[in-house]
């Protein structure tokens, strides 16, 4: 079968012919060798120290057969006969998406992320791939907004900001009341632009990580990115007038407009139902995962905190104007809003990023310097939001055959008792968005709510608002959410293997909490 492969691509043989030729690293090798003659091997970890401001390199050590298993599908699965009403494109984009959340898992996030691009791109063109992916405005903002984090960031803004969180009166010795304050907070800024909120709350968490002590892979780092990725996401569906929210109410109104979603009853139902699941995101956290917050409330610096530099200050103005102008662009009135608009979210971060260096520290010298701000971008996390960015797109496109995929896949199961098939396509959609596109499994999923909904009686809008949320449980792969994606970028922190052993145990119990406490409630407000 692999020689099939190699004859009809020769993508993946001039990757072969790269591969052989390049020095590889065993694990006997890294036993025998020392560590200088190891640091001149080709397979690095690239990860940065986000308080010095530094760039490290730290071994990572692959298996070259991983390698290989992600070139296969990336760049040879388009050649596989289709099945279940897949077609060729569809089978070339499904190979990369296998190949791409298999690499992040076993390799690192760049380098899958670059060769499911390419392979993407063979699939549906290069100019495609690279319109939908670098000429998006996400992976723009991403890139950009660097300069408005990072120069916080380099300063010790965050550092300084994150002792103080530690050490005030009312959250000093609170772990577990510092943690709801961070949780809370994200649920209500999840519709502003959250995969950039999710880059901001990873940088503030890495640096409060730092001054308490906690390790890579620590219980409490792991659970903290899983769960501000959850309220992140769970928060941008909060408003019906906003955000995904607005395109899940327009999504659903163009499919049923006899049967119109009302806006004050989905508030009431995203608000309550948000507050609850924070609770039970919190017991979860304690009681079933026993997170360690003791680091957290123990922390006490010798000294106290120190006063903030005119560097710290400085820097904690720009940002919190640069969030400012953020939130008055979508809440402002008429003429303000214009205004900002014109700019947009990469327009305000340009000019920010702008005035850093003319602006002065407590020494006299530029606040930041712009070369070195955008080296602070993670380029593993910018190439996996811009696979996830097409590849999402690509889902929806009926020219891939994937949505009659998905269709075949439930059809078996409408024989099911309605209550029971409700059941069941609650539990798909929760396993559709943990591999796919958020919106693909909410478009797939209504017809089948709002129907066998009908048949028993039910309102079926109390359902698809469940749904709704539901499709925000996307914690499990990297692939599940441009923002969990991002969550999983911080490899320095975090591994895939623990992010997903995590966000798997997660998901379940979360989802059966949910539907128990969810299904009467969301019964109780539209009826």
């Amino acid at each position: 079968m692999l020689n099939g492969y190699v004859t009809a691509c020769p993508e993946f043989l001039e990757l072969i012919t790269f591969m052989i030729d390049a020095p590889v690293q065993t694990v006997a090798d890294v036993e025998s060798d020392d560590e200088t003659e190891a640091a001149h091997k080709h397979n690095f970890l690239f990860t940065f120290n986000n308080e010095m401001g530094e760039i490290t390199m730290e071994q990572k050590k692959v298996n070259i057969i991983h390698y290989l298993v992600v070139a296969l599908f990336c760049l040879c699965f388009r050649f596989v006969p289709p099945v279940l009403g897949l077609t060729e494109v569809g089978m070339g984009i499904m190979g990369t998406f296998i190949g791409a959340v298999y690499g992040w898992i076993l390799i690192d996030m760049l380098w899958p992320s670059i060769l499911a691009l390419v392979g993407i791109g063979l699939s549906i063109g290069m100019t495609n791939m690279m319109t939908a992916s670098f000429g998006s405005l996400t992976i723009v903002a991403m890139i950009v907004c660097m300069m408005a984090i990072g120069v916080a960031m380099k300063n010790g803004a965050f550092t300084w900001l994150a002792m103080k969180l530690l050490t005030n009166k009312a959250m000093a010795g609170k772990g577990w009341l510092i943690l709801a304050v961070i949780l809370l907070l994200a649920w209500a800024v999840g519709s502003f632009n959250p995969i950039i909120m999710m880059m901001i709350f990873a940088s503030f968490m890495i640096s409060m990580f730092e001054q308490v002590g906690v390790k890579k892979d620590d219980k409490l780092v792991v659970i903290m990115f899983l769960a501000v990725s959850y309220q992140l996401m769970r928060g941008q569906i909060l408003f019906p007038f906003m955000g995904t929210g607005l395109t899940y109410l327009m999504a659903y109104n163009n499919m049923f407009p006899d049967l119109p979603i009302p806006m004050d009853q989905y508030l009431t139902m995203m608000v309550s139902m948000g507050l609850i699941m924070l609770v039970v995101l919190l017991a979860l956290m304690k009681f079933v995962f026993r997170v360690d917050v003791s680091p957290l409330s123990n922390y006490s610096p010798e000294g106290g905190v120190p006063a903030a530099t005119k560097g710290q200050k400085t820097a904690l103005i720009l940002f919190v104007v640069f969030m400012l102008a953020n939130v008055v662009m979508i809440f402002a009135p008429g003429a303000i809003k214009h205004f900002l608009e014109q700019f947009g979210i990469v327009g305000i971060a340009m000019l920010m990023g702008a005035v850093v260096p003319l602006l002065k520290d407590e020494n006299g010298k530029p606040l930041g310097n712009l070369e070195e701000l955008l080296h602070l971008v993670n380029w593993g996390q910018i190439m996996m939001v811009g696979y996830i960015m097409v590849v999402s797109t690509q889902m929806m496109n009926p020219a891939t055959g994937i949505t009659t995929f998905m269709s075949v896949l439930i059809m078996p199961f409408m024989k099911l008792p309605p209550m029971v098939f409700i059941v069941f396509v609650m539990l798909f959609c929760l396993l559709l968005t943990n591999v796919a596109n958020n919106m693909l499994a909410a478009i797939l999923c209504m017809p089948f709510l709002v129907n066998f909904g009908s048949m028993l009686g039910m309102n079926p809008i109390g359902m698809v608002c469940l749904m709704f949320i539901i499709t925000e449980f996307a914690l499990a792969t990297p692939a599940a959410s441009p923002v969990t994606g991002v969550a999983f970028s911080y490899t320095n922190w975090v591994s895939s293997g623990q992010m997903s052993k995590y966000g798997i145990l997660m998901v379940a119990i979360l989802f059966v909490v949910f539907l128990i406490i969810g299904w009467p409630i969301a019964n109780f407000i539209f009826n």
